[in-house]
């Protein structure tokens, strides 16, 4: 009111103004005065305030206690064409009212069920009759039975007609049929021998370690049962045990020795990592004393790596028989798990570059090696996606290569001769789901084979060993994720969309619909506030490549409002965090951030999803640091440019891992496009990162960009976290990037989370969850 009664002792002052203008120009402040009470002042005008309230609503652990199964995991029977399933329903009671006291034993039993499907029957029911078994076991304790002690299990007897629970420590059988109960009678075995070692199929020879070398023994019961050296060089890091340290060496151990059919051969592979150097992180807690913990880790460039060996061996002889299996300097050898034909184990040998390998034959007689396919693929070969299998009884090997620019699968007989494709076209054949050796078919995940379709989408396909008979048996526009069943008649398909809520259904192998077994209730869930994220599409930097997204939006948007945009990410390369399937819960809890007032993104980028085609997927290899930021800066672009409600100049960005070395390149690259970053156990120095992830992806022959290197650049707030324990990617990592921002003189935040590894546990996690909301709330909502 002051500046109002100013006004008007002004206006009447001015006896020299016309009374026009005068009055005009009282007018004209009077309104500026009135948008000024009533909106605030330009800086406040633009200010949010944050709903710490709603983002507790919606984190993830409350959402969680609304939900119950989303997707079947079927338990296939061995004499029939059946299966038991678990469902656990969400909590009863009011969707507003979410429990948050732990749940006691036995507290889930009343809202998990068992259920029995029978595919043939099209039938699906309750594995337990609770009523009966509760009145049963009544009669069978003499008292009345306290119901939540009762501990429910699918332990099926051997004829599949009975099934195991047990209470207060006692077994019972459960007709399940019959809705009969009786008490469990135990069979009287012969007491089991445990042998530590590697028993020959016909249980006569024992295969194991002892202070790191081989051993070879007749449990036979006959009369000559001394143990046989089978080696003399074993040493700590250089070892015939699975545990190559010598803290295990003083007992008999398992081995990975691998026996023939016939009991007469074996064959082991052995790894010397005797120079390989190590890494070290600290466990603060530990009590009394902080624990040091120091572990072999190779990295990219290391003189010294892992080197191979492989013997065949057999027990005639009861000797070892090292094979020539040297190629290149510094290979990688890797066995064929499965892959045996008549008296031949097949291993794999990869070039040091990733961009070479071969598959060889090894006669496990004679020892003889023989190459069977050697395969090319610059700049590396997608091994997310790569498969060999040995097919057809062991007369075929069917061989995934992206030779074409796109993964598909081939067909060789055994001596290596290319038979014919089983695949083809322009887009991706990804995992082996089955292989059927009567029909002589295999059953696998395909994308972008429909068009008009998401291609990150999984379908799976049935298509015969010669590639005729190519079909498409899970029709749904939707991610599917299938089980097939042993006897290779049916399968398991659960689908859904983030815009589609999960079925799961039993169909035939020729995709014929057969009966729904899952459709889960989220009224609860909905009745609370919870909805879906969005789709979208943007196109890369090159103007040409679709890049598919997700946004998660307040609940309480207003599309008449500007709100902030956090883009969370990860750069790759071997996969993307940009959600297919229906997601209520993903693992950065986008939703409950974007409750806090934000728009949170999530987008693809080139160089990341393996299911694209070789070109898309090793877009960013040698840049390993810079490859994913110009597509995610562009694609925010263009979402600020279509939403009118998304404002470009309150741009936050965070990640973890991979994500956290982006996020902190992209603030540092961009300094005046994104304001404000969270970066948790960001690989920032990938000189100290996995070996295999640092020559695969950057090669190497090319120089590591180092995050480091762009400390200079940061004008807006970092915040740096790190887990003190983190064997996977070493704090180290984050000092060192914390150390170039003190020696630029860069203002930033730091938070070492004590013992926690990689992941983060609780009460880590949701702490830090809390700080990450916090930090984008106090500098990219408020300011």
């Amino acid at each position: 009111m002051n500046l109002v009664n100013d006004q008007l002792m002004n206006t009447s002052a001015a006896s020299s103004i016309g009374s026009y203008r005068l009055l005009r120009i009282f007018l004209c402040r009077l309104l500026f005065l009135s948008l000024f009470l009533s909106l605030g002042s330009p800086v406040y005008l633009y200010a949010q305030q944050p709903d710490f309230a709603a983002a507790e609503k919606f984190d993830a652990p409350n959402l969680q206690k609304l939900m119950g199964t989303t997707q079947v995991i079927p338990f296939f029977l061995k004499k029939s064409n059946r299966f038991w399933m678990l469902d656990d329903h969400s909590p009863s009671g009011p969707a507003n009212e979410v429990q948050h006291q732990p749940l006691v034993a036995g507290a889930t039993e009343g809202k998990r069920e068992y259920y029995l499907v029978d595919m043939e029957k099209k039938e699906k029911k309750l594995l337990f009759d609770r009523k009966s078994i509760v009145k049963s076991l009544t009669k069978l304790v003499g008292k009345p039975v306290d119901e939540g002690m009762i501990n429910y299990s699918a332990d099926f007897s051997e004829d599949e007609t009975m099934v195991r629970l047990s209470y207060n420590s006692v077994d019972y059988d459960y007709d399940y049929k019959g809705r009969k109960l009786i008490k469990h009678k135990e069979i009287k075995k012969a007491p089991a021998v445990y042998l530590s070692g590697n028993s020959s199929p016909d249980k006569k020879w024992l295969l194991y370690a002892r202070h790191h070398n081989l051993y070879l023994k007749n449990i036979a019961g006959t009369a000559d049962t001394t143990e046989r050296a089978l080696s003399a060089d074993g040493a700590e890091y250089f070892s015939f045990s699975i545990n190559d340290e010598d803290r295990f060496a003083d007992v008999n151990a398992q081995t990975d020795a691998v026996w023939s059919a016939d009991s007469k051969a074996f064959y082991i592979l052995r790894k010397d990592t005797r120079k390989v150097q190590t890494m070290t992180v600290i466990n603060s807690l530990s009590d009394p004393r902080p624990y040091l913990n120091t572990y072999k880790y190779e990295l990219p460039g290391d003189h010294d790596v892992t080197q191979f060996e492989f013997f065949v061996g057999n027990t005639d002889a009861g000797k070892l028989k090292k094979v020539n299996i040297d190629r290149w300097p510094d290979q990688d050898v890797e066995l064929v798990r499965g892959g045996v034909s008549q008296d031949e184990v097949f291993l794999l040998r990869r070039k040091r570059s990733r961009d070479e390998m071969e598959l060889c034959a090894v006669n496990i007689r004679t020892g003889i090696l023989r190459v069977v396919i050697h395969e090319v693929s610059k700049p590396f070969i997608n091994e997310d996606l790569f498969n060999v299998s040995v097919i057809n009884h062991g007369k075929n090997i069917l061989w995934w290569s992206d030779r074409t620019g796109w993964g598909h699968y081939y067909l060789y007989d055994i001596s290596g001769k290319l038979l014919n494709t089983v695949t083809a076209g322009d887009w991706t054949a990804g995992k082996l789901v089955a292989t059927d050796n009567v029909r002589h078919c295999i059953y696998f995940y395909g994308y972008g084979k429909e068009k008009e379709r998401n291609p990150n989408y999984a379908f799976v396909y049935k298509v015969n060993f010669d590639g005729s008979g190519d079909k498409l048996i899970t029709p749904e526009d939707a991610t599917h994720a299938v089980f097939v069943s042993p006897s290779k008649d049916y399968i398991v398909d659960n689908f859904s969309r983030i815009d589609l809520e999960p079925v799961t259904v039993v169909r035939s192998t020729d995709g014929k619909f057969i009966k729904e077994v899952l459709k889960p209730d989220f009224s609860k869930l909905y009745a609370y506030g919870w909805k879906q994220p969005e789709m979208f599409t943007v196109k890369a930097k090159d103007g040409v490549t679709d890049l598919y997204g997700l946004m998660w939006k307040p609940y309480h948007f207003d599309p008449e409002k500007k709100y902030p945009v956090i883009s969370q990410v990860y750069p790759g390369p071997f996969t993307e965090t940009v959600w297919t399937e229906f997601t209520v819960i993903d693992r950065y809890n986008n939703t409950s951030l974007a409750q806090t007032g934000f728009i949170v993104v999530v987008m693809g980028h080139r160089g990341s999803s393996p299911y694209r085609n070789a070109k898309y997927y090793k877009f960013g290899h040698g840049n390993l640091r810079d490859y994913a930021l110009e597509d995610d800066k562009y694609g925010l672009e263009q979402l600020a440019a279509r939403y009118p409600f998304i404002d470009s100049n309150k741009v936050g960005i965070f990640g973890h891992s991979g994500g956290g070395m982006m996020s902190t390149a992209a603030i540092c690259t961009y300094p005046d496009f994104y304001k404000v970053a969270v970066s948790s156990s960001g690989n920032h120095d990938n000189r100290i990162y996995n070996r295999t992830w640092g020559e695969s992806y950057q090669g190497l022959d090319k120089p590591v960009d180092l995050n480091q290197s762009l400390a200079a650049g940061l004008k807006g707030h970092l915040l740096l976290v790190s887990g003190e324990s983190d064997p996977n990617v070493n704090v180290a990592g984050t000092y060192r990037m914390a150390d170039a921002l003190i020696k630029a003189d860069k203002e930033f935040d730091m938070l070492i989370l004590p013992g926690q590894s990689h992941t983060y546990e609780e009460p880590y996690k949701t702490y830090f969850q809390k700080r990450l909301r916090a930090y984008f709330a106090k500098y990219l909502l408020k300011n």
